[in-house]
This record gives structure tokens, C-alpha cells and sequence, in this order.
């Protein structure tokens, strides 16, 4: 079995005494003889973490989290960590867009590509910002509508944007359209008033990246 195996990485720190393996996310204890440590689950949370002393404390870290800053370099990236070159972590950054807004980002994380937040395959992480996971994100499960972005009042529907967490974690709470009468054509006001938002706020350039990368309503057409 193909194997590449690094020093772990956690918060910016190297730690030799643990190794995880690129292909397989196993975390190896180097000083209990290259134990495969095993990786459970919480009652709460479907994400898998091992138990790690270090700096003589035992922390209970995601297995996503150290494979993205162990094989940072590895990861795909998505458009905003790219271009900005950002690292994974918790750390502020103020970033300037290329038509001159302010974003600040609070967060870089690994994001698990198929929703199982279990897999922790290389193939399934991309190395994300908050941001773009809320824009990947599809419509709420318990939603009364099928479609993304898409509310109802009194038998007409509306396309409503969350900006302030889905274009620019800055702007206002909400973009909405017109009252509409049928419930996909405000599924399409939603794309169309995203992808004129993210060009608006990241340029000719990112902003068609960031389309690209966000979620979209799509209409079935029954033949």
C-alpha cells in the first residue's frame, strides 16, 4: 500500500512524535512503538478525532484538521485560499478584494467534499474559507423548499440571500428579489442575484471562480 507519512501538525506546530499517513489518515504514536491510534466519533459529531498528548496535555484533535496542516500542500485549495494564500487555522485575516472591499476572514478549515465529515480520505478534503463553505453549502434539509435561497409568503416566493454570510461576511443581512409566483423561477433569481453579488464584491476574475465554486439551484424538467 502507497504510503507517505509526515510529522503531525497542529496549530502551526510540529509535534515528531506523532506521524499521519496521507493516504490512509492514519495517525501513527511514534514513542508507542508507530501505534495506529484510533479515531473515534463523539455522541455529537460524526467527525473522527484522535486522543494526542502534547505539551504534556491529552487534546482530542480532528483528524481533518491535521491532515490539512500537515499536507497543506497537498490539499486542493478553494478560490479564496488560493489566491490569498492562506493557511489553515483560526487566525483574522483583513483581506483587501480586487474591486476594494474589505473581507475579513475568521477562519481557513478542511472542508469534506461529499458531506461526510467521517471521510477523511485525501481525495474528499479542500483546504476552504468559512465563506466558501456556507457558498458550497446545498439548501437546508428541514427547508420547506427544495431550493436554496428560495422563501414563501402568502403563495408567492422570494430569492433571498444571506450576504453577510454567503458573499462578504460584511455586507447586509439580506439581498431579497420581487415577489414571485412560481417557486423555480425564484429558484433562478437566487443564482442569478449570487453570481451578480460575488462578481460585484471579488471582480472579473475571482468573482466567476467563486460562482463557479458556490452552489446552484438546478430544475429538474420532467419529460
Amino acid at each position: 500500500m502507497e504510503s507517505l507519512r509526515r510529522p503531525v501538525v497542529y496549530q502551526g506546530i510540529t509535534y515528531p512524535e506523532y506521524e499521519i499517513d496521507f493516504y490512509t489518515s492514519q495517525v501513527h504514536s511514534i514513542r508507542n512503538n508507530d501505534k495506529v491510534l484510533k479515531a473515534t466519533s463523539r455522541s455529537f459529531s460524526s467527525y473522527l478525532s484522535a486522543t494526542l498528548s502534547l505539551n504534556s496535555e491529552r487534546l482530542y484533535v480532528g483528524v481533518h484538521s491535521l491532515m490539512a496542516e500537515t499536507f497543506h500542500d497537498l490539499l486542493p485549495k478553494s478560490p479564496l485560499v488560493s489566491y490569498y494564500g492562506l493557511l489553515v487555522g483560526r487566525d483574522k485575516h483583513i483581506l483587501k478584494t480586487p474591486t476594494e472591499f474589505t473581507f475579513i476572514c475568521n477562519q481557513v478549515c478542511p472542508d469534506h467534499i461529499d458531506g461526510d465529515p467521517s471521510n477523511n480520505h485525501h481525495s474528499n478534503l479542500m483546504i476552504v474559507t468559512q465563506l466558501e463553505n456556507n457558498l458550497k453549502r446545498g439548501p437546508k434539509r428541514e427547508g420547506f423548499s427544495p431550493y436554496k435561497g428560495v422563501t414563501s409568503d402568502r403563495g408567492k416566493f422570494k430569492a433571498r440571500i444571506d450576504t453577510k454570510n454567503t458573499i462578504d461576511q460584511n455586507g447586509k443581512a439580506f439581498s431579497l428579489s420581487k415577489n414571485l409566483k412560481i417557486e423555480e423561477e425564484a429558484a433562478l433569481r437566487y443564482n442569478k442575484i449570487l453570481e451578480d453579488s460575488l462578481f460585484t464584491i471579488w471582480g472579473k476574475d475571482l468573482g466567476p471562480k467563486m460562482y463557479d465554486f458556490a452552489y446552484k439551484n438546478v430544475i429538474e424538467t420532467h419529460v
